[in-house]
């Protein structure tokens, strides 16, 4: 039987989107697809160290950054808009020239809405089929221009649970679907496959006080890790930050009671997480889809005007299954002791199964 070719892309929009494609390869690689993984910087760096053994293709990305204040971050979205129109119309162009040089059999793109191929079966991944802002209207604008993207691809994939058991809520689960074919391809967490369900020890006793895991576009990774490491120090207890760098190994630092490092793989990250009271993040997707199965106290500090992360605080806390405070006031001991009162519940997660994807394959291949 001939082997197929798959080639994948994530968008650069923070780690989470490279992060959780790992279980997806790791699947495809035990259905024995070749897989070509087109990516740059951080996001080319994480999967390289998941799969040395695959083959990389260099695609640039659509490098976003966001401001340092709150309520410029949505103007300093728009005024990067033609960057990341171009940045589409590149990618697409890109695959259609790529293509004629390598046979791939599969496109699988993360949020990339310019990856697709007209003649190739083409899969999108997302977990926003509706992309919350501050505005009902302006919430369904986004949601028809999304829309008409999907419509682009063979079939849209969705990482969540069917609902009810969805942990993005509207997000995930909306009122109105696209036309494309949806598939709820459950979690996809690259820690869960790491530990396994028979290595995660929940009751190992921690040692340090809380793992802040920092993540996202410049300034704001920066402002958050600068708060936790200040407000860290004076707490006097031990600590642990995870700087979200993987390419800058001299990052690291120490303190006498904290220490910060620029990037810990997937098994030092486990390590770190099992020996943590609580994990304070920003509360992107994939983090949450990974944190899960530790059974840990979350903290969430959403992106100031990251409308997807205020979204999932707000949700999260109703369920009950982590508690956020805003970035702009924060205080480390005042929420420390609000997380220590708070009736936290375990979110539920069922991860992606290597059968239903095969399943789902065969029916694209049909």
């Amino acid at each position: 039987m001939e082997q197929k070719a798959v080639c994948i892309a994530p968008i650069d929009w923070g780690l989470g989107h490279a992060t959780r494609c790992i279980a997806l390869i790791r699947a495809l690689t035990a259905l024995n697809y070749t897989i070509y993984i087109a990516a740059e910087g951080h996001q080319e760096t994480i999967l390289k160290e998941a799969f040395p053994h695959a083959h990389f293709l260099k695609l640039k990305g659509y490098r976003v950054h966001y401001s340092k204040k709150r309520a410029l971050l949505i103007p300093t979205l728009l005024f990067q808009l033609p960057k990341i129109i171009t940045a589409i119309v590149q990618e697409y162009y890109w695959l259609k020239r790529k293509s004629q040089q390598i046979h791939f059999d599969l496109i699988i793109s993360d949020n990339r809405f310019g990856f697709f191929h007209k003649k190739i079966k083409s899969v999108f991944i997302t977990h926003q089929l509706e992309l919350q802002t501050p505005f009902s209207w302006s919430t369904k604008l986004f949601q028809k221009i999304t829309y008409r993207f999907i419509k682009n691809f063979t079939t849209c994939w969705v990482a969540d649970m069917q609902p009810p058991h969805h942990l993005a809520g509207a997000l995930s689960a909306p009122q109105f679907k696209p036309s494309t074919p949806v598939w709820y391809m459950n979690c996809l967490s690259r820690l869960q496959d790491e530990i396994g369900d028979n290595n995660l020890d929940t009751t190992q006793k921690t040692s340090t006080v809380f793992l802040g895991i920092v993540s996202g576009p410049a300034p704001q990774r920066t402002i958050l890790e600068n708060m936790l490491w200040e407000q860290g120090n004076a707490l006097n207890q031990p600590f642990v930050l995870v700087a979200g760098l993987p390419n800058q190994s001299t990052y690291n630092k120490a303190s006498a009671n904290g220490y910060l490092y620029h990037h810990l793989k997937g098994g030092a990250l486990k390590n770190e997480i099992n020996k943590a009271e609580y994990i304070i993040c920003r509360g992107g997707y994939t983090s949450l889809m990974e944190l899960i199965p530790f059974h840990k106290k979350l903290i969430f500090i959403p992106t100031p005007g990251q409308t997807e992360q205020e979204y999932l605080a707000r949700y999260w806390q109703e369920k009950r299954w982590a508690i956020y405070f805003n970035q702009a006031d924060f205080n480390l001991n005042d929420a420390l002791t609000k997380a220590s009162k708070f009736p936290f519940e375990q979110p539920p997660f069922i991860a992606l199964n290597t059968t239903h994807l095969l399943t789902q394959l065969k029916q694209l291949s049909l």
